[in-house]
Formats: C-alpha cells, structure tokens, sequence
C-alpha cells in the first residue's frame, strides 16, 4: 500500500488539530484539559515527557493548567510531524512503520500479532505502555477494542503501572515480553470458554512482574481522578519560592544556584527571553529577576543545590524523576546503578562537568550534604576553573565518551562509598577523588584543602 496519501491526511490532520484544540483552550473544562495532557503524553516518551511537561501537575489551577496546556500543544505537533515523517521513511507496514498515535488507536490484538511477526520492534516506552494496556483486558472483547487505548488514559491506574514497569530492568521487561507472546498467540487460537482465563494468566504475569498487589478490578476505580505523574514525589518537591524582601544580591545568588543545576538547553530556553532584552544580566529590572527565580524554581522542581552529590544516598535526580529516600534505600545495589546510569545519559557536557567538580572539592566526606558547603562552591574561583578544564579537555567530539565514562565511573565509585560503613566513607571519598585527579591531569596537592592563614 502507498504510503504517500495515508501520510498526507495524517499531516494535515495534526495540523488542523492543534490550530481546533489551541482556539478551545479558555472554554475547555479542567477534565478535558487534563484528558488533552493525557492523550499526548501517551504518545511521548519520557525524554520527549520530560521536555513538554517538565514540572506539570493535574492539581494546577485551571488558569494554569492552560498555560500549559497552550505550550504543550505546539510542542507536541511538533513532536507528532516529526514521528510521521520518519515513519515515512521505514519499508514495509509492520508495528516500526507505524506512528505512536497509529499505536494508540489500534487494539491489543492487532499489535500483539503484529509484535509476533517482529518481536523487537517495539522501543521499551512503547512495550512498556502495551503491557500496561495488556492489564486492562478483562475480557477478549477489550482486548480487540480500538478504543481500549484511549479509555485507559481515563485511569490514573495505567499511569502508575507504566511507574512500575519503568522500574523494571530492560532485560526483565524483554522476558516478562517473551512470556506473554506464546499467550497471546494462544489466546487467538483459543475457543471462546478458554479465552478469559489465558486473559487472567496474562494479567496475572504482569501483576508478578510489577508487583502488584491490588485486586485488579481497581484498575478502573477513579475515572480521571487527577495524577501524579510526571511529578516529584511529595517528599522531593521544592517549596515555592517566595521572593518577596530578598535583596537583589539574594536574588542574584538564587539564579546561579538555579542556573548551575541546568542543561545548557534549558538555560538557552529559560534566559534567552532576558539576552534579548537587556544588554546584561545587571540591567534586568529587580521585578524581572524575581520573576525569572520564580520561573526557574518552579521548572527546575524538586532539584536542589545537592542534586549532584546527594543522589547516591536519597535517590533524588538530576535529570529525570527520583525516588522516595524510603524506596530507594531498599532497592537493590544493580537497581540503583542502573537509574544513576539514566539520569547520567540525560546529562549534557556542563552538567558533567559540574558533577565531577564537587564530589573533587568535596575533600570531607559531609562536604556531600551539607547546601551551605554546596552553594559556597559557586563563589569558589576553582569551582569555575576545574569545569572550564574540563570542557576544555573533554568538549571536543572525539573526546566527549571519555568524559562519559569518567562520569560512569564517578557514578560508581560514588555509590560504593555511600554503601560503605560510616567510618570508612571518607577514605573511600579520597580514593574517588585520587581517581578524578589522575583522570584529569591534577596535582596531589589539589587533595587537601590550603590551611587557613
């Protein structure tokens, strides 16, 4: 079949979308805003998540919410135009040539069979989405309902299975996969009276999976309840910033305290709006400056001045969604790495840079976790040299793995020594920072702090 129409109507379909959708945001209800939000992050990603909907919460005032809304809405089209012309490009019309949105309007069976033909094609997002959609099948009739997909949104339930199922390492998740083809595949040849309970044996294996201990009934308890996801959980997220009587110097230490947790993409994004406005940073009205603190806080959510170095024992990241300090002190040593490693790949060049330069500077093991400790290192004329080094060194392209790897093993070493007994921290610290010395072409006199005159 030619691609070419079908790729055309779907075109101009997102279009024509976004221009309806964008001119019925002030009558929309706070429902359908919250069903809108839904429907197209159930077609994103979580890299894709987390750059649209960074900081949303469903419990948003409506005003607010529409805001959001009314940013996500271009973002996503975009996003969605992208996706559609690259599938335009993949021969053959198997699940990789189909577009998220194509996924989402589609019944459990027909990409079951689909995923038996190519049994790889899915990325983990997507199976991960599948399998929770899987959960829902009560019935063989649900389970080749096209609508399913969209009814499942409806459930704060599905969002929180695709937690869980985030949690999964990617190699369970492909065998939790490999067990329920062969039942999927038996379902389709199954009489009618068989069918429900090969349905139960598969709801069943993903229960295990996840651990889900619920009765699966109350999946569907709470229809468009609002959710959580996408935000901090509770013990993480910032309080909100509160401007008023800081002095312009307060202020001034604020934003670097923000700036310095950012991606150089997000502090494009987030000051370019200023750049083009004033000359300098010193000409920004003070009501600007409070304004744009405002701003930062509440996008940058629950990061804080330790998010570098306080990951390792309270499993709060840097780039991505942490954990309780409750969960993650009981997950496993490979669980924990396998997360840092995540928010690792989502660190851009500056962000590695300051990560390495204050677990260095940190010469006493408390350093780690103590904020004023933390914050006084941007006043730190070293702090700035030691991450211009190494930018210098490790910025051009042939060099960038090494700073990756570095990193990695940073990561590592860093996790070691939160898993180590109290009284063994500190040397294990210095071990860590001998390692970064020697990496980066550092003297041994830079190990111990200069004796106060």
């Amino acid at each position: 079949m030619d691609k070419g129409p079908r790729i055309e109507q779907m075109r101009r379909y997102i279009r024509s979308r976004e221009k309806e959708l964008l001119s019925q945001i002030e009558e929309m209800s706070e429902e359908q805003l919250r069903w809108t939000v839904r429907l197209f992050a159930d077609c994103l990603d979580e890299a894709s998540q987390r750059l649209c909907l960074s900081g949303f919460s469903e419990n948003f005032p409506v005003e607010k919410m529409r805001a959001a809304v009314a940013s996500l809405i271009p973002q996503y089209t975009q996003l969605a135009l992208t996706d559609l012309d690259f599938k335009a490009q993949v021969e053959g019309s198997g699940l990789n040539s189909l577009t998220e949105e194509e996924l989402q309007n589609m019944s459990c069976a027909e990409k079951w069979d689909l995923l038996a033909e190519a049994a790889e094609a899915h990325t983990l997002s997507q199976l991960r989405r599948e399998v929770a959609r899987l959960l829902f099948c009560q019935t063989y009739d649900l389970y080749c309902d096209p609508s399913l997909p969209l009814a499942a949104i409806e459930f704060p339930a599905y969002f929180e299975v695709q937690d869980a199922l985030a949690l999964v390492p990617p190699e369970a998740l492909r065998a939790l996969k490999g067990r329920i083809l062969p039942m999927t595949r038996e379902l389709e040849q199954a009489p009618a009276q068989a069918q429900e309970g090969i349905l139960r044996a598969i709801r069943g294996e993903i229960a295990r999976a996840i651990a889900y201990d619920k009765p699966l009934e109350r999946l569907f308890e709470g229809a468009m309840d609002p959710i959580r996801r996408g935000e901090q959980p509770a013990a993480e997220q910032a309080a909100p910033v509160d401007t008023e009587g800081m002095s312009r110097t307060h202020l001034q230490i604020s934003v670097r305290v923000l700036t310095d947790l950012m991606s150089l993409e997000e502090m494009r994004r987030e000051l370019s709006p200023l750049r083009a406005r004033y000359p300098s940073f010193s000409e920004v009205p003070e009501e600007g400056v409070k304004d744009l603190v405002k701003t930062l806080g509440e996008k940058l959510g629950g990061r804080t001045t330790l998010s570098f170095t306080d990951r390792y024992r309270s499993g709060r990241m840097l780039t991505r969604r942490g954990l309780s300090p409750d969960v993650w002190t009981l997950l496993p040593e490979g669980e924990k790495r396998r997360l840092l490693f995540e928010d690792n790949a989502a660190m851009d060049l500056t962000q590695m840079a300051r990560h390495i330069s204050r677990i260095f500077m940190s010469h006493e093991y408390r350093m780690l976790h103590d904020p004023t400790t933390q914050i006084g290192f941007l006043n730190d004329p070293f702090y700035q040299a030691l991450q211009e080094s190494i930018l210098a060194t490790f910025s051009p392209p042939a060099q960038q793995e090494r700073l990756r790897e570095l990193n990695r093993v940073v990561t590592v070493r860093m996790l070691e020594v939160e898993g180590a007994p109290p009284e063994d921290r500190q040397a294990r610290l210095l071990e860590l920072r001998k390692a970064i010395a020697a990496a980066l072409g550092l003297p041994d006199s830079l190990l111990r702090p200069e004796p106060e005159a």
